[in-house]
């Protein structure tokens, strides 16, 4: 059983991809823009990546497991994703995902309409 410090700082790394991926999941709630769809999805592939990563960290190979960790983050950074935050958002609202939500908008049948 390891026991260094190393397992720690990998087990935090695994913890900020889950975060990365559950900020993406909430974007897309929000806003169902497709780019934070395809981001969620990849976070699910990447977090449980980065969770191998504690896994060989716990079986004395700390470094393959921080590098497993940080390839998962190389790659959910390289995933494009459309730029939603303006120069006039805070720091925090771009760490925590806090976008105004968007209602789509449903066509409502007139009354003239021979469908309704």
């Amino acid at each position: 059983m390891a026991s260094t410090y190393l397992l720690y700082v990998t087990i935090f790394g695994v913890i900020g991809v889950a975060f990365l991926w559950l900020r993406d999941a909430r974007i897309f709630y929000r806003t169902g823009d497709q780019t934070y769809r395809k981001a969620a999805y990849m976070g699910v592939l990447f977090t449980a990546l980065a969770s191998m990563g504690i896994y060989f960290a716990y079986q004395q190979a700390e470094f393959l497991g921080m590098g497993i960790v940080l390839i998962a983050l190389y790659l959910q950074g390289r995933v494009e994703r459309k730029k939603l935050f303006g120069p006039d958002t805070t720091k925090t609202d771009r760490l925590l995902g806090t976008v105004p939500v968007q209602i789509s908008k449903v066509a409502v049948p007139k009354e003239g309409d021979k469908n309704t």
